[in-house]
């Protein structure tokens, strides 16, 4: 990992991040040009040292950040979907335990797009649960491969969900988030 590089993202992360409505608004920092560049750089700079064959995200910020973090590491991108969307081709499919508001989902990925013996980044913008990651990581090794690494700009995991989630490298945990404004969880 590269430290300036994350230092730069982490920076970033913080100095555009704000709470909108009682939720954290994600989709803001992604505006300006320098922040999104710095936060792929960071995300990318994590990732990197697990040696990925390619990146794996879920929609919808996964999809935006994934396929970035992808093009900066030279590898491909593998999507997985939600609550049946459609995804032509054969799928594997897992109902995720509750998220932070309760809710659970199906996630679905393309079977032909998970080789057996690659090795998988999962990214997304926030990890609360982990529900979504440990779906994500149980259908990958139904596939015959590995999620070695969860990389996400914000880490609010608990220590009994992060002994089930592959290792997470974060920009930020949340307690290090500016702001007055909690979320409303």
């Amino acid at each position: 990992m590269n430290e300036p590089i994350t230092d730069a993202a982490r920076a970033h992360v913080r100095s555009s991040f704000r709470w909108l409505d009682g939720e954290a608004d994600m989709w803001s920092m992604l505006t300006d040009g320098a922040s999104l560049h710095a936060i792929v750089a960071g995300l990318s700079s994590m990732a990197a040292s697990d040696r990925p064959d390619r990146i794996v995200g879920i929609e919808s910020r996964g999809f935006v950040l994934g396929p970035a973090v992808a093009l900066q590491l030279g590898v491909g991108f593998v999507a997985v979907r939600k609550d049946g969307a459609v995804f032509p081709g054969p799928v594997a499919r897992r109902r995720t335990g509750p998220d932070y508001r309760g809710k659970q989902r199906t996630l679905s990925i393309r079977r032909d797009h998970v080789s057996p013996g690659a090795r998988l980044v999962f990214v997304d913008d926030w990890v609360e649960t982990g529900s979504q990651a440990m779906a994500v990581s149980q259908m990958v090794e139904e596939l015959g491969a590995e999620v070695v690494s969860l990389v996400t700009m914000i880490d609010e995991t608990t220590d009994v969900a992060r002994r089930q989630l592959p290792p997470v490298r974060s920009l930020l945990r949340a307690a290090d988030l500016p702001g007055d404004e909690p979320p409303m969880r």
